[in-house]
């Protein structure tokens, strides 16, 4: 009995390590590239189509998040009221605060969706194909014709 208690044990032991081990590896470092170079390269790189750069002022109106709590912000929209595209790149000066940026995102494509849901068909695809992601002390959020594209340069600019 003392033998199968102490294997039990040992093999309750084995797999904590096993799962600890597991999630250090999944953690992603922090990235020390600025994000005006993130923001060059998707700029040279990527197709942008009809976006163009707002200020921390709109940051703040659409996702209600103050630039100036970050290390920093980029925010790109669409012109028109019926151009869902915007693309939102924002470096975390903790990552404690991934959980809030993420939450404000989640918070923006929910009422786009809501308000495109039955009038507007082809701004509703982009809004569903839309790519978030946090990538150790960065936040990326797109929702464009080409946002698999622009993705796939901030993984590789970061």
């Amino acid at each position: 009995m003392k033998e199968k208690m102490f294997f039990i044990k040992t093999i309750l032991i084995c797999c904590f390590i096993v799962f600890m081990a597991y999630m250090l590896m999944n953690v992603q470092p922090d990235s020390p590239i600025d994000i005006s170079e993130v923001e060059n390269r998707i700029d040279s790189e990527g197709d942008l189509g009809t976006m163009k750069k707002r200020d921390s002022m709109m940051i703040k109106k659409v996702f209600g998040l103050n630039s100036a709590e970050f290390e920093g912000a980029v925010y790109y929209k669409g012109e028109g009221a019926m151009d869902v595209t915007e693309l939102l790149i924002i470096k975390l000066k903790s990552n404690d605060q991934s959980e809030t940026v993420e939450a404000a995102i989640q918070e923006r494509l929910d009422s786009q969706i809501q308000n495109f849901t039955n009038y507007g068909t082809n701004q509703l695809q982009l809004l569903e194909s839309s790519e978030i992601q946090v990538v150790g002390n960065y936040c990326f959020y797109a929702v464009s014709e080409n946002a698999v594209q622009l993705k796939e340069i901030f993984e590789n600019s970061i």
